[in-house]
């Protein structure tokens, strides 16, 4: 046994090599969102709520699914309003628009979905979805399994290694795209555990991250190459040019906080996290399905469930069979009453 965050976990045998797929839920919740917003009509629920991010969400579980690839799918959430990244550093993110209200009640929503159709979610307050996502793809691999995570965050490039892709790309009409450590250097210029590194010096407009003004990316990535993390490139400022090494001494106090911010935990405690092979729960899933008014996904769990009663009957008609094969036949003699 193998125990991480307080918990016990079975290693994996290498030669039977599992993955695993970890889906951002905010991402494609918001992706779903803003995509269905075109449409001339949104869709509804029984009581009038929006359900057309949920559509989109549904589309693509049941895709991963279908493929009949992944030994289980996991999904993360953001959660409160409160981020241990905001309460030191107060700004970040304050740019970004607020989430419609169209689609705070789509959140609640999904996650009815994903416990009815028995597929696991996790979610820890205070901390962010990549937080959970870093802290899950850290257990799985430990243990043996490869790790695919559905993100378009970039932040996530930093949890990429050997056993670790991202999927950026993953709709019907193009071929997935799998982002591996050598993707992520051409991509951004640096190895996958430099991501905080350079965040730190060039900053980050969408998290609203201040950069080193006047500091080049080239530079920055020379810095890295050379000394390949902040801190070390503090213990030899006096290697650095002056000019360079001028900048990076006067904002030096928000670097390493900018660095501290953009590093994707990996140590949450979450409990004890279900890697057992994901079985749906058709019935489930169907009857939110009804639930919500969503007829257009009823054929794929209405297709398993006819699959699983035919399979019960087949079962229960073999046992029978079985039973009657195994019953000796038993000679009978009618006596003759004498008189």
């Amino acid at each position: 046994m193998l125990k991480l965050n307080g918990k016990d976990y079975k290693k994996m045998t290498k030669d039977e090599p599992k993955t695993i797929l970890i889906i951002d839920g905010y991402h494609l919740l918001h992706k779903g969102f803003y995509g269905s917003l075109k449409r001339k009509n949104v869709a509804v629920n029984r009581e009038g709520t929006p359900i057309n991010a949920i559509y989109t969400f549904i589309a693509k579980i049941n895709h991963f699914v279908d493929l009949n690839f992944y030994h289980t799918i996991i999904v993360t959430f953001d959660v409160g309003d409160t981020c241990w990244r905001r309460n030191l550093y107060p700004e970040y993110k304050a740019k970004r628009k607020e989430t419609p209200p169209e689609l705070i009640p789509q959140m609640q929503i999904i996650r009815e979905f994903l416990t009815s159709a028995n597929i696991p979610w996790y979610e820890k307050e205070s901390f962010e979805g990549d937080d959970v996502i870093g802290t899950i793809s850290e257990i799985a691999t430990e243990i043996g399994y490869k790790v695919h995570i559905l993100s378009n965050d970039k932040d996530i490039f930093q949890l990429v290694d050997d056993q670790t892709q991202v999927i950026v790309e993953a709709s019907k009409k193009e071929k997935p795209q799998y982002v591996t450590s050598p993707d992520v250097v051409e991509r951004v210029g640096c190895l996958p555990i430099q991501v905080p590194d350079l965040k730190s010096l060039m900053g980050d407009s969408s998290d609203n991250i201040k950069g080193v003004k006047s500091l080049h990316y080239n530079t920055v990535l020379r810095l890295l190459k050379k000394y390949e993390n902040i801190e070390a490139i503090y213990e030899h400022i006096d290697e650095i040019p002056s000019n360079v090494a001028q900048k990076l001494m006067m904002h030096r106090e928000q670097i390493l906080l900018n660095k501290r911010i953009a590093t994707i935990q990996r140590d949450l405690s979450l409990g004890r996290i279900n890697f057992q092979r994901l079985v749906i729960n058709w019935y489930g899933y169907l009857n939110f399905l009804k639930k919500q008014k969503m007829w257009a996904f009823t054929a794929n769990p209405l297709k398993h469930i006819h699959e699983i009663e035919e399979r019960k009957k087949n079962f229960v008609q073999k046992k029978r069979d079985k039973i009657i094969n195994k019953t000796p036949l038993v000679a009978t003699t009618t006596l003759k009453r004498k008189h």
